[in-house]
């Protein structure tokens, strides 16, 4: 259910024909020309509260809702009725426009006026709600967007965490990496430039040691046949 409008036109408020004009096209639902006729009756009594409460209700009927304001806040100006009057349909006007705290100060006020106002009492209770129900689902968002917000920073943090543990795997698998087929021993006795490796020291040592024995069994062989030649004087 929306909220309800009061609407109190002066049909028999004189000075100005073109007030009485404007109430009746506004009876009519003839809301754009009775504001024309309301706007015309006050360039000539631009202070009268009662045209420009008249001239707001065609505003509010038009949904022209900021314009509905102004003209409901100059009407204020009027004597007690009309105020209380003037600050319900303000209330009315701000709730269309969302302005959902606003109105209910305005309906307040209506109601210091007026406190036997079933209609205002409606209003104020029905905006009240409204205001409260949007209250508790923006703290539903928050609270769903901070908990969004926590996992998702757990969620880094837990990707941080993996691909730290993965990196440090890496680097100890590339630290304890060695070629196919050696091992530690290996390695370690594997010559530097310029030097024999063991195994071919080993080669040529026994190579030598073969040259070496041959050479003492042919000498051997020589000292047995042969005899000193007469030295040359």
């Amino acid at each position: 259910m929306s909220v309800i409008l009061v609407i109190l036109l002066f049909l028999g408020w004189q000075p100005a024909a073109k007030n009485a004009r404007g109430n009746e096209l506004y009876q009519q639902e003839k809301y754009e020309e009775a504001l024309a006729a309301y706007t015309e009756a006050l360039a000539e009594d631009g202070e009268n509260p009662a045209l420009h409460y008249n001239r707001a209700n065609a505003l509010y009927r038009s949904e022209q809702y900021p314009s509905a304001v102004q003209s409901y806040t100059n009407a204020l100006d009027g004597e007690a009725p009309l105020d209380g009057r003037a600050r319900y349909n303000l209330g009315n006007s701000l709730y269309r426009m969302g302005r959902l705290e606003d109105s209910i100060e305005a309906y307040k006020e209506a109601l210091r006026i007026k406190s036997d106002d079933l209609d205002m009492k409606y209003n104020l209770e029905f905006v009240t709600r409204q205001l409260q129900e949007q209250q508790e689902e923006q703290e539903r968002r928050n609270a769903q967007n901070r908990q969004d917000n926590d996992e998702d920073q757990e969620d880094r943090e837990d990707r941080e965490d993996q691909e730290d543990q993965e990196n440090q795997e890496d680097r100890e698998d590339n630290g304890n990496q060695q070629p196919e087929g050696e091992d530690d021993s290996q390695r370690q006795q594997a010559p530097r430039e310029g030097e024999l490796s063991r195994a071919e020291a080993e080669r040529l040592l026994n190579a030598l040691n073969r040259d070496e024995r041959d050479i003492q069994r042919r000498l051997r062989r020589q000292q047995a046949t042969q005899v000193n030649p007469e030295k040359d004087w």
